[in-house]
């Protein structure tokens, strides 16, 4: 559960936002590691379509109208569109998607103008879902348990994000307060950290147990003063 000043960020519901990823993750076969494909998770889940913004030019749509130069979602007759730039690198693409599906999946108004105080808070909470997804917080924590240092190199790495993105989840978990998780939440967790147990052994192996036991070197001591002893008697 994310806390932050409530004046600044009132009227977010972060609780549905995670939720619905969650249950994603905790379930969707498109995604069994990481980076997956966005666009099969998105078809997977719904009957959105996609048009590059190069194929829309072609078609004669102004996409200076979206108002993004990433990506939008539109729905055009009771059809849903991501518009999408095909020529940025394939971890802003993905981002931007999943960034878009976010708006679809949590049931977010459409064509709001920037001055709407609703614009604001439907952009944060559609970059909380495509953060979760893409960077689950469940992987996260526990690659910190197992002894990684949760930096800017490693999520990329881990995850294929951009910089910009590594490091506003790293800000975003500095404010999380883990304790105040729900039960339902806490559920989750166990399930998305069983279903990605292989990946995440893969880059964050488990520490190896030490075998040192104490009483078992106490031992070996003693039966060595014994034999220096027998020694000694025999000399």
């Amino acid at each position: 559960m994310m806390t932050f000043d409530t004046s600044q960020h009132a009227g977010i519901n972060f609780r549905k936002v995670y939720r619905r990823a969650n249950e994603i993750l905790a379930s969707s076969p498109a995604v069994s590691s990481f980076p997956f494909r966005a666009k099969e998770l998105v078809r997977e889940q719904s009957d959105i379509a996609f048009c590059s913004f190069d194929k829309a030019r072609k078609c004669h749509v102004d996409i200076k109208q979206f108002g993004s130069e990433s990506a939008v979602l539109m729905e055009l007759d009771g059809a849903y569109i991501i518009f999408f730039n095909q020529d940025e690198v394939k971890y802003r693409i993905r981002f931007s998607i999943m960034h878009e599906y976010g708006h679809y999946e949590l049931g977010h108004k459409m064509n709001l103008k920037r001055e709407d105080p609703l614009y604001g808070v439907q952009e944060i909470e559609a970059n909380c879902f495509a953060a979760q997804i893409l960077m689950p917080e469940q992987l996260l924590r526990e690659c910190a348990q197992r002894g990684k240092t949760l930096t800017q190199d490693f999520i990329i790495r881990s995850f294929d994000v951009s910089p910009e993105a590594a490091q506003k989840r790293i800000n975003t978990l500095s404010k999380t307060v883990y304790e105040w998780r729900s039960r339902t939440e806490n559920c989750y967790d166990d399930i998305i950290l069983k279903r990605y147990a292989e990946y995440l052994n893969m880059i964050a192996p488990k520490p190896i147990q030490s075998s040192y036991y104490f009483e078992d070197d106490y031992k070996r001591e003693l039966e060595r003063n014994d034999w220096i002893d027998t020694r000694s008697r025999w000399r």
